[in-house]
C-alpha cells in the first residue's frame, strides 16, 4: 500500500497499513520498463560529473539495460551469477543493475574504498563471474587472486588487454531481450556488511525490496513524491542506504534523480542542489556533519523541502545547524544492512521527542527484546528487534545459513543494536551492543583490522576499538604489540596505517596506533576489548601516546 496525499494521522496509517507486494516482480520492471512504456520521454537520471551533464530518459535506461543484458547473455551471465559492480554514482553503474535483475543474476554493490583482501574477499565469497568498474577498480584487481571471475568490464572506454570495454556492451546486439520471470523473493542484491567477528557477511535481498522501500521514503521525504520533485543522495550508489533509501523509490515513482560521479566535497554538493533544483537530499549523518563542519560563504538558491537522514547517531547540535540552513524538516531514519528502514521521522504528521529516531515504519513490527528473545515493555532498554516476515529484510546471508540462523530468534531478527521503543511508537537508539565500530556511517569490524595489522611482518598481536570521534563519529584505535626487538616510533605507526589503507580499505585504516607490551586474554584467548576502552579512557583522554 502507498501512502496516498493528505493523510493526517500516523496512527491510523501505521494501524491500516497493508503490504501490497507481487509474487511476480523484477526490480527492473518497477524502477524503469513501465516507465519507459507510459512516459519514454520522462527524465530518469540527470548525471553531474567532470566530463559535463548527461540527461537520461527512461526509454534510454530500458534501451541501454536491455542491450547490455543481452551482450551478458551472450558472456555466460544467466539467472543466479553475481556480477560485481565497483562504480560510484555513474550511470553506467545503474544500466548494470538493470540488466542483471532482467537477467535474474544477482548484483553486489561493493564500494571503490575496498582494496587488497578487503575486495578479494567480497569476490571471491560471492564468486562472480565478472566484474563492473572504472580504471581504478580494474587496476586495484590486477594481482588478486580471483578464481570465479571470468570477465571484467570497464567503463568510459578505458579497457585495457583482455578487459571488456564496457561501452561496447551497451550497442544493440540486434537480438530481442526476454527478460526472465523473477518473484518477490529471488535473490536480487548481495551487501557486505562487517561485524564484529570473522569476515564481512553478504546479506541477501530480494526483488521486493522496492515495496518494503516505499513506505519510509514517502514519510521521510514528507509525503513524497511532490509534483516537482528531485532526489539525490550524496552517498555511493554501493551502499543500501543510498539505492534502497533513495535510488529506487526515486525511480520507481517516475521522478529525475541526480547522480554525482566522483569525489564528495561539501562545496560541490551545494553546487549540485542549486544547480538541478534538488527538492529531496538524502544527507547521511556524516555528510552532515562535515557540511556544518565546512560552512559555505556562498550565497545559496535551494529548493530543499525535505531532507532524510540516517547511518549512525545524529546530534542534537548538527540536527538545529541543518534546519536552519536549509529552512526545512531533517527526518531522521534507523536501519540497518539486514533489515532497512525500520523507523523514520515525519515532522509533517507529529513532533519527534528528542534524541529518538521517530516512529516505526508502517508496515514494520519492531519490539526491544532481552537476551532470551522475550518482547519487553514500553520504555525499557533493550536489544532492538524486527520481525523477520518483512520485505525490507535480508532473504539471510550469502551461503550462510547457520549466520542466518544466528541472528533469529523467535521469529525476530536481531539488529545488534541497543534501544528502547515507548508507548507512542517512538524508537531511540542508544548505540551497539558489540564492538561494531561506525566510521562515517560505513561498518567497520575490528576483527578484520586486526587481522590485516597481525599480518604485518612487525606485529606480533593487534586489538582495536572505536572511539568517539567529532569528524568521523567513530574513529579507530588500535593497540599493537610488535615482534621482538623491533622499536616502536611514528615511523612505523604511519607503516602500519599505511599498510591496512591498502590492504582494506581507506576507512578502514586506526587513525591512532599504541604500542603495547602485553594484552590482557579472556579464557578462549582473545583480547578483552574491553579493558582496551577502559585503557583508552583512563589513561588518553582522546590523546594515544607511546606504550603503556
Amino acid at each position: 500500500m502507498l501512502i496516498q496525499p493528505g493523510v493526517l494521522s500516523y496512527e491510523r496509517l501505521f494501524n491500516d497499513f497493508v503490504w501490497d507486494v507481487p509474487k511476480h516482480i523484477n526490480i527492473a520492471e518497477l524502477i524503469c520498463d513501465r516507465h519507459a512504456r507510459t512516459t519514454p520521454l520522462g527524465t530518469a537520471v540527470i548525471e553531474d560529473s567532470e566530463r559535463g551533464v548527461r540527461r537520461f530518459t527512461f526509454a534510454a535506461l530500458k534501451q541501454l539495460s536491455d542491450n547490455l543484458a543481452c551482450r551478458l547473455r551472450k558472456l555466460g551471465i544467466n539467472r543466479g551469477d553475481r556480477v560485481v559492480i565497483i562504480l560510484g554514482q555513474d550511470v553506467e553503474a545503474l544500466v548494470s543493475h538493470l540488466a542483471i535483475f532482467k537477467l535474474g543474476a544477482i548484483s553486489v554493490p561493493i564500494a571503490g574504498l575496498y582494496t587488497g583482501d578487503g575486495l578479494s574477499f567480497r569476490i571471491n565469497d560471492c564468486a562472480a563471474s565478472l566484474v563492473i568498474t572504472d580504471r581504478s577498480g580494474a587496476d586495484k584487481l590486477n594481482g588478486l587472486d580471483l578464481p570465479s571471475v571470468v570477465h571484467r568490464a570497464v567503463i568510459h572506454q578505458q579497457a585495457e588487454g583482455h578487459e571488456l570495454d564496457f561501452d561496447e556492451l551497451l550497442l544493440d546486439s540486434g537480438d530481442e531481450l526476454e527478460p526472465v520471470q523473477t518473484e518477490a523473493n529471488q535473490p536480487a542484491l548481495i551487501f557486505y556488511t562487517s561485524g564484529t567477528t570473522g569476515n564481512p557477511k553478504g546479506a541477501l535481498h530480494g526483488h521486493r525490496i522496492v515495496n518494503g522501500h516505499l513506505p519510509c521514503f514517502q514519510l521521510g521525504f514528507e509525503m513524497a513524491p511532490k509534483n516537482a520533485d528531485v532526489f539525490w543522495t550524496a552517498s555511493d550508489w554501493s551502499w543500501l542506504g543510498s539505492l534502497g533509501d533513495v535510488v529506487f523509490p526515486a525511480l520507481y515513482f517516475g521522478h529525475p534523480l541526480v547522480a554525482s560521479p566522483g569525489r564528495f566535497s561539501v562545496r560541490r554538493s551545494y553546487q549540485l542542489m542549486q544547480r538541478h533544483r534538488v527538492t529531496c537530499p538524502y544527507l547521511a549523518t556524516a555528510v552532515l556533519r562535515k557540511m556544518r563542519a565546512e560552512r559555505s560563504n556562498e550565497k545559496l538558491e535551494l529548493h530543499v523541502r525535505a531532507i532524510m537522514t540516517g547511518g549512525e547517531a545524529l546530534a542534537p547540535e548538527v540536527l538545529k545547524w541543518a534546519q536552519v540552513i536549509f529552512n526545512a524538516p531533517v527526518n531522521d531514519e534507523f536501519g540497518l544492512t539486514e533489515s532497512n528502514q525500520t523507523s523514520v521521522c515525519c515532522t509533517s504528521l507529529y513532533e519527534a521527542p528528542a534524541n529518538s529516531v521517530g516512529r516505526i515504519t508502517p508496515g514494520k513490527r519492531v519490539c526491544i527484546i532481552d537476551s532470551e528473545g522475550q518482547p519487553l515493555q514500553p520504555g525499557v532498554t533493550g536489544e532492538i528487534a524486527i520481525w523477520y516476515d518483512d520485505p525490507t529484510n535480508m532473504l539471510g546471508y550469502w551461503n550462510q545459513p547457520q549466520k542466518t540462523a544466528d541472528r533469529i530468534i523467535n521469529g525476530w531478527l536481531r539488529s545488534g543494536d541497543r534501544g528502547m521503543l515507548d508507548d507512542q511508537g517512538y524508537l531511540y537508539y542508544y548505540g551497539r551492543l558489540d564492538d561494531l565500530i561506525m566510521v562515517n556511517g560505513l561498518r567497520v569490524g575490528p576483527d578484520e583490522v586486526e587481522n590485516q595489522l597481525a599480518a604485518h611482518d612487525k606485529v606480533a598481536e593487534a586489538g582495536v576499538i572505536g572511539v568517539p570521534d567529532e569528524r568521523s563519529g567513530e574513529a579507530i584505535v588500535a593497540f599493537v604489540r610488535l615482534r621482538d626487538g623491533i622499536e616502536a616510533d611514528q615511523r612505523l605507526k604511519d607503516e602500519l596505517q599505511a599498510f591496512v589503507k591498502q590492504r582494506l580499505a581507506a576507512h578502514c585504516y586506526p587513525k591512532f596506533i599504541t604500542f603495547v607490551r602485553d594484552f590482557s586474554v579472556t579464557s578462549t584467548g582473545k583480547i578483552r576489548r574491553a579493558d582496551l576502552r577502559k585503557i583508552y579512557t583512563e589513561q588518553f583522554s582522546g590523546a594515544l601516546a607511546e606504550p603503556v
